[in-house]
């Protein structure tokens, strides 16, 4: 670019930036657009969690109470010992008899 169309440039953009004002509260009012916008994408993201969280229970609940009391049995409570390492007569354990 030569000079004068640098200076011609120049003085255009001053003239311009001199006729924009702005409020004096632009500042807070943009920090308030902001904050809005954030509360509400974490508002949408506790929602979202929380029906995941609810359709899982839901989806866990449902396939429990299908199951037949017979069908899969982890520990049938007998509490004795059938001498193949399943505990001392008496024990509560949570691990299934017969387990090592």
């Amino acid at each position: 670019m030569s000079g004068g169309t640098e200076e011609q440039l120049r003085s255009a953009l001053a003239g311009l930036a001199d006729t924009v004002h702005d409020a004096p509260d632009a500042y807070q009012r943009a920090q308030r657009q902001w904050r809005r916008r954030d509360m509400k994408r974490r508002a949408i993201t506790v929602a979202i969690v929380l029906a995941v969280v609810v359709v899982a229970c839901g989806i866990g609940i449902w396939a429990l109470s299908g199951a037949s009391p017979g069908q899969h049995v982890i520990f049938n409570g007998n509490g004795g010992g059938s001498g193949d390492g399943g505990g001392a007569a008496g024990d509560t354990s949570v691990y299934p008899p017969g387990a090592p």
